[in-house]
């Protein structure tokens, strides 16, 4: 059989009313399958699918301009599936993704902008790798799910890659070489296995423990900025100067079912540790930059935390109470002092937000009305602040707190929500129901992002905010 699925959503809100920004996602895949046999099925599955934003500003005819970033990603898949038995499978295969990144591009809006036109050289990568996966029902208590991937990543051109000088900070200063690639042409090759082992065994009837390990390589990575108006990501695939992200993880849950699986508890708490995370220096200058390498640097990561999740099925009252405690964080310690953050230690990464609280709850009144309502709170995350002023050489300077010290204020947000179901008669053409709910009930002015400018010789704090006031709406749903 043949399956495609489509998918494009396009964002477009201003902060400020002098610029827009824009999102755009779109993703198109096609799926063949074959069955050689009870036993035995093959699927080809391609993929195409990209990632945009843009940012048009017109405040000041001589800043006039419009900037975009995109990521394209194709893929092709061909795995297999075998049935050993009704409980052991096998399933493997081979893929290759072939990615495509446009870093930055500038252009002047009016003749009277002063703004010039730039254009990133394009990034191109290609990942491909083989991949075995087993799941074994061991006995009635012990399932296993055991895995094996080993990957191939080659950087390809046309690129112009830069060679710098051991020992040195990375600069424009310190390339003592500068490498030309042709189309196509493989500029650095990474490679290696990597592989998941998960078990689950029951204790009884309603009780099971789940633990795993798995250990996964990284070839393109992420880079967020969030001291600016719209916080930005930036993408950046490995090549010569910038190795591939490497991390184990391991795991463990306990859960249980209770009232005749009408309600579900579970805890489970888990370590990651990881190698060549990347990060930027103090002050880095990561839009629209040639040599981005000069403005990043290569350390450790961790990541640990536990979650515990409460859930109620079924009845007229049902839904969930989550709660998760995690930490993640970053090490960037370096011979050279300039490539050294808060003196080499531990410190929080961008995405570092400790407590995570969901309520989600739904009451049936009758057959035609319910109630539904959303509590979220998580904690804020980290920034860095500017703490204190000084002089060198006669021109002042800002002075910055440690990366990452200080956070953002918390999030928390309450809707609420009402359906009210058409009549159930059978025999009705098409069944409705309107949907009247409020988000952000509560008003709360929750921080889009953080961001500082100078005026007038002072150093100001501002916070966007993206729909601070109570937003209602009504769905009108058919079905035939």
């Amino acid at each position: 059989n043949i399956q495609g699925t489509f998918y494009f959503s396009k964002d477009r809100f201003s902060i400020t009313s002098d610029s827009i920004f824009d999102y755009n996602n779109r993703l198109i895949s096609l799926k063949y399958g074959h069955n050689f046999s009870e036993k035995s099925r093959a699927e080809l599955i391609l993929v195409s699918s990209q990632y945009k934003y843009g940012i048009n500003y017109e405040a000041d005819a001589n800043e006039n301009f419009n900037f975009g970033y995109e990521l394209n990603e194709y893929q092709v898949k061909l795995n297999f599936n075998y049935k050993l038995s009704n409980k052991h499978k096998l399933s493997y295969g081979l893929s290759s993704k072939l990615y495509s990144i446009d870093p930055g591009k500038i252009e002047p809006i009016g003749a009277n902008s002063d703004i010039e036109a730039k254009t990133v050289d394009q990034e191109r990568g290609l990942e491909s790798a083989v991949y075995l996966a087993d799941l074994f029902e061991v006995n009635d208590k012990l399932l296993l799910d055991i895995g094996l991937r080993y990957s191939f990543y080659s950087a390809l051109g046309p690129a112009t890659q830069n060679v710098y000088e051991e020992g040195v900070p990375k600069s424009e200063s310190s390339i003592i070489e500068v490498k030309e690639y042709g189309n196509n042409e493989f500029i650095k090759t990474y490679g290696g296995p990597e592989y998941r082992i998960s078990a689950r065994y029951l204790l009884g009837n309603d009780f099971s423990v789940k633990a795993g390990f798995n250990r996964t390589i990284q070839y393109m990575h992420l880079l967020s900025t969030n001291t600016t108006q719209s916080p930005t990501d930036i993408w950046k695939l490995s090549d010569l100067n910038i190795a591939p992200q490497r991390a184990n993880q391991y795991s463990l849950g306990f859960f249980k079912n209770l009232s005749g699986k009408d309600v579900e508890f579970s805890i489970e708490g888990y370590y990651k540790t990881m190698q060549d995370l990347l990060d930027y220096k103090i002050g880095a200058q990561l839009i629209l930059n040639d040599n981005l390498e000069t403005e990043l640097l290569q350390g450790e990561g961790k990541a640990y935390g536990v979650e515990f999740l409460v859930k109620k099925n079924s009845g007229r009252f049902n839904g969930y109470l989550g709660y998760s405690y995690s930490r993640s964080q970053v090490k960037l310690d370096s011979q050279i002092m300039q490539e050294r953050v808060n003196n080499g230690e531990f410190f929080p990464a961008n995405y570092d937000k400790p407590h995570d609280l969901s309520v989600v709850a739904n009451y049936k009144l009758t057959k035609r009305f319910s109630f539904s309502g959303n509590f979220t709170y998580q904690t804020g995350r980290p920034i860095t602040y500017p703490i204190g002023r000084y002089v060198i050489a006669g021109e002042e300077q800002v002075l910055y707190s440690d990366r990452n010290q200080f956070r953002i204020p918390d999030y928390y947000r309450l809707d609420l929500g009402v359906n009210i179901e058409g009549n159930h008669k059978l025999k009705k053409l098409a069944h409705s129901f309107i949907n009247i709910s409020v988000y952000n009930v509560l008003g709360r002015n929750n921080p889009y992002s953080v961001f500082f400018v100078t005026e007038e010789g002072q150093i100001k704090a501002y916070q966007t905010s993206i729909f601070s006031v109570p937003v209602p709406t009504i769905t009108y749903n058919f079905k035939f």
